[in-house]
Order: structure tokens, then sequence, then C-alpha cells
């Protein structure tokens, strides 16, 4: 009897000890872990070339086949998932495409380590190219705006309809926690010391309304950060957009719509503003209360603005001007 219970000792400790790990962050996840855990039957992985390095790159390519395309970019820490909440409402009136930047998701990192601008709009290049897409809509959140509209600028004839969310673009002071991994001691820390509360705080931080971020989604968040090779990306990534460059958004000629959360403590609404003056005839949405990510946080009201300004092409809807919106509380 003694034996036994010496056994389950030892086993509640040891389950404790590696529960302790994963939830302090002192451990990586091979690939193959959350693969099972956060790939689908609609995920695909495709090899690019050249500048890609052979990066294995997943996405989905999910909607009606029928339809326009819309390819739509995550932002920083972030991954496709992010768009749940549009591929749901969109769905019907659209083939939807979104991507696992490299250095995110489940995508992983590039093998050297650099990250840039050029990379990413190669990235996009080259898998609508695969994908035999000529020209599609665009819309890219935080990170994944600034590279949407470096692509926009660099592929004109590809793009059709631009949508910045929240995107990265002008210089800004940023906040005390991306400061952080910007600071020697604590961004060499990341790649192996990444807690769930860390998570926690900045998901609380760049929702409008915290009481919206769920167990669920901080798991998700924190598991795939914990992807073999996807901290250091993060530092990396950090560095390279340290000094953006916005010199080209005035060249800007492609219809674009500026979705933005007003409550937005990472990149402050000031910027949508810059955006607006910059891009001729840029029409722009601001939502009350709401924090850095509005596909995330009010999906199905930044969805249908969204699906109104990229059907006005063809439909001709309602005339988006700049507004405020309150998001409804159900």
């Amino acid at each position: 009897m003694k034996s036994v219970v010496t056994a389950l000792l030892a086993i509640i400790l040891l389950a404790s000890m590696f529960i302790g790990r994963h939830y302090m962050g002192f451990v990586d996840l091979a690939p193959e872990v959350v693969q099972s855990r956060y790939a689908n039957e609609e995920s695909e992985f495709i090899t690019l070339s050249g500048m890609q390095q052979g990066i294995n790159l997943h996405y989905r390519d999910e909607g009606n086949q029928e339809k326009p395309v819309l390819i739509l970019l995550h932002g920083i820490m972030a991954s496709l998932h992010t768009w749940d909440g549009w591929v749901e409402s969109l769905q019907n009136d659209f083939r939807i495409i979104r991507v696992d930047i490299p250095g995110f998701g489940l995508t992983g990192p590039y093998s050297d380590g650099i990250y840039n601008i050029e990379r990413s709009v190669d990235m996009l290049d080259q898998l609508s190219d695969k994908l035999g897409i000529e020209s599609f809509f665009l819309a890219g959140n935080s990170m994944g705006g600034y590279i949407s509209w470096n692509f926009a600028a660099a592929h004109p004839e590809k793009v059709e309809r631009l949508i910045l969310v929240d995107a990265a673009g002008y210089p800004f002071k940023p906040p005390m926690m991306l400061e952080l991994f910007q600071t020697p001691i604590l961004k060499d820390s990341v790649s192996f010391f990444t807690p769930r509360f860390v998570v926690t705080h900045t998901l609380n931080e760049v929702y409008g309304d915290g009481s919206k971020v769920s167990d669920d989604l901080i798991d998700r968040y924190h598991q795939l950060m914990l992807r073999e090779g996807n901290r250091q990306a993060v530092v990396d990534v950090f560095a390279s957009i340290a000094h953006v460059d916005s010199s080209k958004i005035k060249q800007l000629k492609v219809p674009t719509l500026i979705q933005w959360g007003e409550a937005d403590v990472w990149i402050p609404l000031e910027n949508a503003q810059k955006f607006a003056q910059d891009i001729e005839d840029a029409k722009t949405i601001v939502y009350s209360g709401v924090g850095h990510i509005p596909m995330e946080e009010v999906p199905e009201q930044s969805a249908n603005d969204a699906k109104d300004f990229l059907l006005s092409l063809i439909e001709e809807p309602r005339a988006i001007e700049a507004l405020v919106v309150t998001p409804v509380t159900l």
C-alpha cells in the first residue's frame, strides 16, 4: 500500500512539474503537437521557394470558390485563427484565403531568423501565383496591415480593394509590453520563458472589453507561441518593424477602407487619421470601445462593414463614410 501511495505522489509531482513548465512557458511544443491541436480539415501547407527558403506555409482556402477572393493577414503574436469570425460571416460571399505568416501559427519560423517587409511581400506574391489568383481583395490587421499596404504599393495590379484593420504604418510610441520585447535582457529570455499570464495580460490589453478574453483564447495564443521557433520569431519581427517606412502610403491608389478600434492602446487612433489623410478617398470606420483587433472583438459587425465595402464594386450598396460605430452588446 505504501508503495502505491508513493507512486501516486510521484505521478502527481511529475504532472505538476509538467503542467507548471507549460504554464510558465519553459518548453517548446513540437510542430506536430500544435498541428494536432490547431490544424483542421481546411488546413493546407504549401512549400515556397526563393526568398522563402522552402518555408512550409500554413493556409486555409475556404468559403465559396465561385466568389471573389479575399486574402486575410493576421497581426503580430497572432495566427490565421484571428479571422474565425470573419470567415463565419463572409464564407458565402467570398473565397477566403487566410495565412499563418512565417514566424507565427503553424507555419513556423525562417531558418535564418531574418524578417523584413520585402520577404513578407514576396511570400504573398508567391502564394497568390501558386494558387493561380491574378487579383484579389486584401485585408490585414496590425503587422498584417503593414504587409498589406506594402504589397498593394508593390503589386497594385493584384489588389482590387484594401482593408487596413488597426494597421502598422506610422511611427508610434509602443505600449510597455512591446517595449519589453525590445529590452536586451528580457527579449533574450522570451525564447525560453513565456508565462501564460503574460499572454493573458497582452490579450486583455489588445481587447477593449477584457470580458471577451476566454480561457480557450488564451490557451490558443499561448500554445501557438510555444511552437518551436515562434517565440524567437516574435522578438525578431518586433526588431524588424521598430522603424516603419511610411513613404509608400501616399502612392496607394487602390480603394481602401480603414477599420479601427477607438480604444486601441497599441496603435493609437491618430494613426487611422494619418492613413485617411494619405490615401486618396479612403473610407474610415471607428468602433467605439473596441481595442486593437476588431475582427476578433466585434467580428460580425466588422465583417459586415468589410462586406459592404468590398461588394460595392459589384452591388453598389450604401456608401461607407467616416463614422463611429458603437458595438451592440447582446
